[in-house]
């Protein structure tokens, strides 16, 4: 079973980013707020907001989390932002409008903000840096989540608190899947020697592995993410466009290829005119130190 290096992670990111920001970033942004959420970010209720002095968000991608924490954050409160790719930090910059203030700087000082590179399995920053700490979508993808969730650990002061989501399970996440789904109907052979991007979606041992990790308490639990797509046309465009898989559509005879995307485009369509969502799962976790 192949599991991606870290080196391997960066340039792929390097190279997926702008295509993800286009088409993905949109399904992203609903579960970043609701992991910004569960750390008290956003919430009014008690001392809960003003106890938060310092924030880690891993794997920004291009940038909408990071949009939606500094929007609700205390100025006061320092925020630094990460990514292992360099393309998604430039992305995120455009996002935050940091490319527009001539400087190209890391930080906007204003809000107590700064963005850097760096790896989520190890993070440059000291035992008992942060009290909050986040992360979107990436906890599945590194090359070893335990490594991941013990430097989650490592750089939290007690007490505080961090929030992981993944993929969740297939069974419920159409859009990961009606690409395969047609192409085994039609003898298409996409079987992988890749680990599967839903390897963590048991909420049990997901759970278990923060716990094994250090972490006090460990909430888990499923939410369901709908995405935009309109069509079959849409979701073709989408999800046919990953660069991994257009090198094997290159692979594929033009007619065996062309039947494969109209029966994804009829059978989208078929679900939407039924009434059913286009979209995904969503598990995730709440940890504490």
């Amino acid at each position: 079973m192949k599991v991606f290096t870290s080196e391997e992670l960066e340039q792929k990111w390097d190279g997926f980013s702008k295509i993800f920001q286009h088409y993905n970033e949109c399904s992203t942004a609903p579960v970043a707020f609701l992991l910004i959420t569960s750390l008290g970010i956003t919430s009014q209720f008690g001392s809960a907001q003003n106890s938060c002095k310092s924030i880690l968000e891993v794997a920004c991608g291009p940038g909408a989390g990071t949009k939606l924490c500094l929007q609700y954050k205390n100025d006061s409160s320092k925020f630094i932002s990460t990514d292992i790719s360099n393309e998604m930090i430039q992305l995120t910059k455009q996002c935050l409008g940091m490319t527009n203030n001539g400087d190209g700087g890391d930080e906007i000082p204003e809000k107590n903000f700064k963005i850097q590179q760096c790896n989520a399995e190890k993070l440059p920053f000291p035992d008992n840096s942060f009290d909050r700490y986040f992360s979107n979508y990436c906890l599945h993808l590194v090359t070893s989540p335990e490594t991941m969730l013990k430097e989650a650990y490592r750089v939290l002061e007690v007490g505080g608190i961090a929030a992981f989501s993944v993929w969740g399970r297939p069974e419920n996440s159409n859009q990961f899947t009606i690409v395969k789904k047609i192409a085994d109907e039609i003898g298409i052979d996409m079987s992988s020697q890749e680990r599967s991007s839903f390897h963590l979606n048991d909420t049990t041992k997901l759970r278990q592995m923060a716990l094994d990790a250090g972490f006090s308490r460990v909430l888990a639990g499923h939410s369901f993410v709908n995405s935009p797509i309109q069509n079959g046309e849409e979701y073709s465009e989408v999800f046919l466009s990953p660069p991994g898989l257009q090198k094997f559509i290159q692979t594929l005879d033009k007619e065996k290829y062309l039947l494969w995307k109209s029966k994804i485009v009829n059978h989208v369509d078929e679900l939407l005119n039924k009434g059913e969502f286009i979209g995904s799962e969503v598990s995730y976790i709440i940890c504490t130190k």
